[in-house]
């Protein structure tokens, strides 16, 4: 029989889990493959859903479903944390366990969580919409309750998921505030350590105006170094001092803990793989997806979506013996609300630069359309929209 193990129940794990699970189905019945799913968490929550959380209240538990309702069937599910990856020798370890589990193909799609220990007093000065549901209510609970006074919204530090979310943030408040009728009253200020509003020069060049006709400052080249709760102010590693009146800062992320210092990552823990069929370094049966490999790439659930779909074909490629090899091209989509309704989308490759695209209500629906279906999207379904809205993009063969 061969053995799949698939770290990590976020939107990479279920996706891939789904897909082996859906196209290995007659595999599984006759006991020829297995597919199991690692993680100790019982809950996942649609992260995208974290801004509407924190910025126009909608209710945490709108965004939460049980894991147990989203793994396919035919995937076994152990509900445990893993410690230790045996690549050389074929096997995985849970925590508290000292049973080894061996496996013939191994996906590890660990994600990234915030990283407070990187900048003192950070986290006792800091709201943010990274962590989970539950903790961007707080937002919420804080603007709900502003007359006036600074916000300091933006990038903490490096890096950290869903690239375009720090900005949203800035927008969706200057919507919240206006719609409030307290604009004129409220600052909002947004720093990042970039050079420019935006990373990607092209969404910079559309965004840019919008923050001088909302009256949004920016502050660029602002690293923040530490954070001084009592004065409220943010000192950068520039020499910079900023007061603030209330905190929303997006923390830097750091991958899970057992996998810094293995051989098969880079010093800060990411996983080193091949950036087009991601397999780990040199181990042909290994993969990573989606937040913890070392790719220079965006952290967004897009990536995680498409990587996930290209590794489960290799993986059921090889095990039926055909010699299709399928490639990730770098494709990113990431949608960025401007606010009032309308989105623009950070779209590239490996080898197109990320496009011009202006905000407008259709790429809002758009946007709100793929909110609509990524439960189900986690199961397996819609991958035939997935492969025509992304056409030669989406993966080569």
């Amino acid at each position: 029989m061969k053995k799949i193990a698939i770290i990590g129940s976020g939107a990479g794990g279920l996706i891939t889990s789904s897909k082996l699970a859906k196209e290995l189905s007659k595999e599984i019945k006759n006991e020829e493959v297995s597919i199991t799913l690692y993680d100790k968490k019982t809950e996942q929550e649609f992260q995208p859903g974290y801004l509407e959380v924190a910025f126009r209240g909608t209710d945490p538990s709108k965004i939460k479903k049980r894991v147990n309702k989203l793994v396919n069937p035919g995937v076994n599910m152990v509900y445990e944390n893993v410690e230790k990856v045996d690549l050389a020798n074929r096997y995985i370890r849970t925590e508290g366990s000292d049973k080894n589990r061996d496996f013939d193909y191994l996906v590890i799609s660990t994600g990234a969580s915030p990283d407070y220990e990187q900048i003192p007093g950070l986290k006792e000065a800091n709201r943010d919409f990274h962590t989970n549901a539950d903790k961007s209510s707080l937002i919420y609970n804080e603007i709900s309750n502003i007359k006036s006074g600074k916000i300091v919204v933006g990038i903490g530090g490096l890096p950290y998921k869903c690239p375009p979310s720090p900005n949203e943030s800035a927008f969706m408040l200057d919507e919240y505030f206006t719609r409030k009728g307290i604009r004129d009253k409220v600052e909002i200020v947004y720093v990042t350590p970039f050079t420019r509003i935006y990373s990607a020069e092209s969404i910079s060049e559309v965004i840019e105006p919008i923050y001088k006709n909302r009256s949004i400052e920016s502050i660029t080249t602002f690293n923040t170094d530490t954070v001084d709760p009592e004065k409220k102010e943010i000192t950068s590693l520039e020499g910079e001092t900023l007061k603030y009146d209330h905190l929303f800062l997006t923390p830097p992320h750091k991958t899970a803990g057992f996998l810094k210092g293995s051989e098969y990552s880079d010093e800060d823990g990411w996983v080193k793989v091949d950036k087009k069929d991601l397999h780990i370094t040199t181990y042909d049966n290994a993969f990573a997806i989606g937040d913890t490999t070392n790719i220079p790439i965006s952290k967004a659930g897009v990536e995680a979506h498409l990587e996930g779909i290209v590794v489960g074909s290799n993986i059921i490629g090889d095990i039926r013996g055909t010699d299709k090899n399928y490639k990730f091209t770098g494709r990113t989509q990431c949608s960025m609300e401007t606010g009032f309704h309308k989105a623009t989308f950070v779209v590239g490759t490996y080898d197109r630069p990320v496009e011009k695209i202006e905000p407008s209500r259709m790429n809002y629906m758009e946007k709100k359309v793929m909110e609509e279906i990524y439960w189900s999207s986690l199961r397996g379904h819609y991958e035939w929209l997935f492969k025509y809205h992304f056409k030669e993009d989406y993966f080569l063969d």
